[in-house]
């Protein structure tokens, strides 16, 4: 099951490290520069974890997390430089689920991610979603006809799959699909959607389904539901 993450710091280098690292465990990985930038990502995608710094420009992590907590459902790690027992007790108290200092180990945020997606394995009942004769599950990237026929994705397939389903009926860009790749150019994930499209389109020279939006991205045609098995 592919984990879709949001790094939210300020720090450039941070956040290339941390995406960068995330990305070689098979991670989807996005990533915000500050809380207006991490909010957009919010509106247009579905999130597992939101690892987010405590001290940046404008609105700071904790600010954002205090007002947020109510309505925000994605488990969130906090990020800080100040490492005091108040600060964590602050962070926790405003709703993160755990809390890491920096300079931190890449490995111990990777094991922190892992222990949070565990404790959460069924809490969520998960989405799809369902175009034509097709229905793709977002939390299993499980994409079936509606006869019960299963068709195999690879790891980069169901990647960008996810990434469209998450936003049926609208434009996703390019950019916006290659942030969540390590290594990978826009001639890759060209290729990687023409194989989809052969997967859900067959022969059919003018796609129903997934379809390119020339100069800007792709867009999935379908519609996004609840499961409740």
């Amino acid at each position: 099951m592919l984990k879709h993450i949001l790094v939210v710091d300020d720090d450039d280098r941070i956040r290339f490290l941390i995406a960068k690292f995330l990305k070689e465990y098979s991670y989807i990985v996005s990533t915000a520069k500050d809380i207006k930038e991490c909010e957009e990502q919010l509106d247009e995608f579905i999130f597992d974890i939101i690892i987010l710094d405590t001290i940046m420009p404008g609105e700071s992590g904790l600010e954002f997390l205090k007002r947020s907590k109510d309505k925000l459902k994605t488990p969130v790690i906090m990020l800080t430089a100040l490492g005091n027992v108040d600060d964590r007790i602050n962070g926790l108290e405003s709703g993160a689920d755990d809390y890491l200092a920096k300079p931190f180990e890449p490995k111990e945020l990777l094991l922190r991610i892992q222990n949070i997606l565990k404790r959460n394995e069924g809490k969520q009942q998960g989405s799809r979603c369902i175009f034509g004769e097709y229905t793709f599950d977002i939390e299993s990237s499980n994409l079936r006809k509606n006869n019960g026929d299963y068709i195999h994705l690879t790891t980069n397939e169901s990647k960008v799959l996810q990434i469209l389903a998450q936003r049926p009926a609208e434009i996703v860009t390019r950019d916006k699909i290659i942030e969540c790749f390590l290594d990978v150019n826009i001639r890759t994930i060209d290729v990687i959607v023409a194989r989809i499209r052969a997967k859900i389109e067959g022969t059919n020279k003018t796609p129903q389904y997934l379809q390119t939006i020339r100069n800007q991205g792709y867009v999935l045609w379908g519609k996004t539901e609840e499961k409740y098995e």
